[in-house]
């Protein structure tokens, strides 16, 4: 089942690419050998519903960070392709102030805690066919949103496919702490 969501045809869409240094200091925690996600681009409706925020992005696996070539992308590199388009999504709603929820952050202090205070506590993924890691787009999006006093919860969707018929979905919960 498909967690993308439709688009009102009333309602006007934006669409931004996000920079090459933004997302280049996003990624920066990670070696630059392991940074799979190549270009991103961030849509948006005028309705600023958080449902609407959502992230495309184009990835890269030239070669494993962790293992030899299994020939085709796998749950560890879901893992770690989630987290890169979920850091720059996560960024630029906090630079552009699009999460009321996170209103407590600035850039200044996502990037000092965006390792230690942004967290999954819940992961599902699954593969429906096996998948080209050299070469896959993925689309993240927000399916839920609640804060509560200790942190804000963060219902996710993250679906990954390739120019054949390769296919990855998954959805992740985040805890984010307060900075």
């Amino acid at each position: 089942m498909s967690m993308l969501r439709a688009v009102n045809p009333r309602e006007k869409v934006s669409l931004s690419d996000i920079d090459d240094g933004f997302m280049t200091q996003v990624l920066k925690p990670y070696f630059e050998h392991s940074r799979y996600l190549k270009r991103a681009r961030f849509q948006q409706a005028e309705s600023f519903d958080p449902q609407s925020l959502i992230m495309n992005g184009e990835f890269s696996i030239p070669e494993s960070c962790y293992i030899d070539d299994t020939g085709h992308f796998n749950a560890v590199e879901y893992n770690i392709s989630f987290n890169q388009i979920c850091y720059v999504h996560l960024a630029h709603c906090i630079k552009n102030r699009l999460i009321p929820e996170l209103a407590d952050y600035d850039m200044d202090t996502f990037w000092e805690k965006q390792l230690p205070n942004v967290l999954i506590a819940k992961l599902t993924s699954s593969y429906q066919s096996q998948m080209n890691a050299k070469r896959f787009y993925g689309t993240y999006g927000i399916n839920a949103i609640k804060k509560t006093s200790k942190c804000t919860f963060i219902k996710t969707y993250c679906h990954f496919h390739d120019d054949g018929n390769g296919k990855s979905t998954g959805e992740v919960t985040l805890a984010i702490l307060p900075p």
